[in-house]
């Protein structure tokens, strides 16, 4: 029997604003617990919630961009569940009326472009962290420290429509998700400080099935690979036990990284179980026409018209998805050096090939000011016009990564531009060809492969600055070849 699988991603992605959602406390970015708290954070009795513009702003601009229809009249609402890190026991966020409904990411999946539904973007405030001592896990922990300086941060969750079908479309959502996230300037998306968090909702069913299976979520995946590797593990989990005629239950399942498995948190809960209902010391959230109009002002550039516009410079899929995913100078640089030189591939591979593997060596994030397009233009220019080779173009970019100095200064004292008067490498390759005759002799017998041990020794006898391809071009010709 043949089972299809059927995936929903909810993402929480952590907006970057000064303030919480609730009240005035700085969003901080620091290890020291509890510096950054008042009775609001911490559910004091008494404490009155207020909403932060800007997060309204981010989230409506989120919606937007993933083709959501707004929903003009909202509200907040309570979700109600106790946990040690959420300490008035409930938690604000939206449920009937979300901000955004019904929207679409598109992604790239094996070359080819496709599209993820999206179901509804909404808003909440995040938790406090526990940290469980020991393991991690909080079914082993001897003891529990709890920091809120990350209770009230705003969160928005994106929820999915349950239409992913594999672990490979999962990853490329979340990195499409997370590239909109950069681009629209609302959220760092960094997955190692927990900007972009991701729970996976997995069923399996027969293929010629009309309805779902019993839907598991995974939680505690932080890296694109746990996501990746999980969903794959609890697809085969459920696949076995469904052929073995095993009741799968409608559960919350934790994600093992050191061993590679999921295992049992606790039952899944259903929407009654939270007990919803709005919130009564929040205004209902209306949205007018202006101000959404003002946010459609504001979009950016999205990550699909800028795999368009890259495609455009002649870039296939594949690379413009890799280039619109880079950092933003890194397309900036790629469009400047397009602009001049007309090479898309060249200057594709030099930016993700040579320039940031330089800069890997030299362990710097960014190139110094000093460094532009028209430096990068001017090495590919002088590699075109055959006045330098590849190899001195990287001596040439390793030099001007380092100090501020410029590309004709480096190419000369390092003897690095090539002799290309014929008159001169004709002499050369006369000299090589009456040094080698047995050589020579082999050549014209059929050994073709030694025509390159031949303009070698004219490189070395020139000391390396004759153009390689003129050599090769006279030698064959001295030759009658």
């Amino acid at each position: 029997m043949d089972l299809k699988p059927t995936i929903g991603i909810e993402t929480h992605i952590e907006l970057n604003t000064n303030t919480k959602m609730f009240c005035r406390c700085k969003v901080v970015d620091t290890d020291e617990p509890n510096i950054s708290l008042c009775p609001t954070c911490i559910g004091l009795p008494g404490a009155l919630p207020v909403p932060n513009g800007k997060a309204i702003e981010y989230i409506t601009l989120l919606s937007l961009a993933t083709g959501c229809t707004i929903t003009r009249k909202g509200m907040f609402h309570r979700k109600n569940y106790f946990y040690p890190d959420l300490p008035k026991n409930y938690q604000i966020s939206q449920f009937d009326l979300p901000v955004g409904e019904s929207g679409k990411l598109e992604i790239i999946l094996d070359g080819k472009k496709d599209s993820v539904e999206i179901e509804r973007v909404h808003m909440e405030e995040d938790t406090g962290k526990s940290t469980h001592s020991g393991t991690g896990r909080i079914d082993s922990a001897t003891s529990t420290a709890l920091d809120f300086n990350r209770s009230g941060v705003p969160l928005v969750e994106i929820v999915t429509k349950p239409v992913i079908e594999s672990a490979k479309e999962a990853v490329a959502y979340i990195e499409e998700l997370r590239q909109l996230s950069i681009d629209l300037n609302i959220s760092e998306g960094k997955l190692e400080k927990g900007n972009l968090r991701f729970d996976a909702n997995i069923s399996v069913a027969p293929d010629d099935s009309n309805e779902l299976g019993t839907k598991v979520e995974i939680k505690n995946m932080n890296s694109l690979r746990s996501l990746e590797r999980a969903i794959d593990y609890e697809i085969s989990r459920q696949t076995k036990a469904y052929l073995d005629g095993e009741e799968i239950i409608q559960e919350t399942r934790h994600w093992d990284e050191a061993k590679e498995l999921t295992s049992s948190m606790r039952s899944k809960e259903g929407s009654a179980d939270y007990r919803y209902f709005s919130d009564p010391d929040l205004p209902n959230m209306i949205l007018s026409e202006i101000f959404i109009e003002d946010i459609k002002n504001k979009l950016p550039k999205l990550p699909s018209e800028i795999r368009n516009d890259l495609m455009e410079t002649g870039l296939d899929l594949d690379q413009a998805n890799i280039l619109g995913k880079s950092d933003n100078w890194i397309r900036d640089l790629y469009f400047d050096v397009f602009d001049s030189t007309k090479e898309h591939s060249t200057t594709y591979n030099w930016i993700t090939g040579e320039l940031q593997g330089q800069m890997r060596k030299l362990d710097i994030n960014f190139p110094p000011e000093w460094f532009s397009a028209d430096l990068l233009s001017e090495i590919l220019g002088l590699i075109k016009d055959n006045k330098i080779s590849f190899t001195s173009g990287k001596t040439i970019l390793s030099e001007v990564l380092q100090k501020n100095i410029s590309i004709d200064e480096v190419a000369t004292n390092n003897d690095l531009y090539q002799e290309n008067n014929e008159e001169k490498i004709v002499e050369l390759v006369k000299n090589v060809i009456n040094d080698s005759e047995d050589v020579v002799q082999r050549i014209k017998e059929g050994e073709d492969k030694l025509v390159g041990f031949l303009v070698g020794q004219v490189i070395k006898n020139s000391g390396g600055s004759v153009n390689p391809g003129i050599a090769k071009e006279l030698l064959s010709k001295e030759l009658d070849l």
